[in-house]
């Protein structure tokens, strides 16, 4: 009985030291971004309008890539790393990269993948080796997983022939890109 209480009292001091995305927790400010890290030079991203995007350059899962903290009224709403697509030498180290990235994600929540191919192409075809990564390399294709967490933090992660990039989303997050992409229509 002991060790249950212990167990149930231990489980929200973990929750509560669990972050969010790099040290961030969803809804906290632009200040507390630059006060949980010091040392690193934020600048604003540019040609966004309708969120205020800060923007770091680390090595994450051995890859070069841009992190983004997305701010909506000063709350903290999502977050992406944007990887180097010059930092894979070859399009199947790219593909490799993506399937790295895609079983770290998997192990901890499940996602569906769901690809999205530009040309009409038969399910054997999809399926030769080799194939995949000369079809992402044309542009042929962009393969793409969404889930969510336990948390409802809506996981996107995308490799097309331009970008790889994996974006934590609010709902509140989610809501601002969608009416953006309204308006743009």
């Amino acid at each position: 009985m002991k060790k249950l209480i212990l167990l149930l009292l231990f489980i929200p001091l973990v929750s509560l030291g669990q972050n969010d995305f790099r040290k961030m927790f969803f809804g906290e400010s632009e200040e507390i971004l630059k006060e949980k890290y010091p040392d690193v030079e934020f600048f604003p991203a540019a040609g966004s309008g309708f969120l205020t995007q800060w923007t770091e350059f680390p090595i994450v899962l051995e890859i070069e890539a841009q992190v983004f903290f997305m701010f909506k009224d000063d709350k903290f709403v999502g977050g992406m790393y944007a990887f180097s697509p010059m930092a894979a030498h070859s399009r199947d180290e790219r593909l490799k990269e993506f399937n790295n990235v895609s079983e770290r994600l998997n192990a901890s929540c499940e996602l569906q993948r769901e690809d999205v191919w530009y040309k009409d192409y038969t399910d054997s075809e999809k399926n030769k080796p080799d194939w995949l990564d000369l079809a992402v390399e044309w542009g042929e294709v962009q393969l793409v997983e969404r889930g969510k967490n336990e948390d409802d933090i809506t996981i996107i992660h995308i490799l097309d022939k331009k970008h790889h990039t994996l974006a934590y989303m609010t709902k509140e997050g989610l809501k601002v890109l969608d009416n953006t992409a309204d308006d743009a229509l």
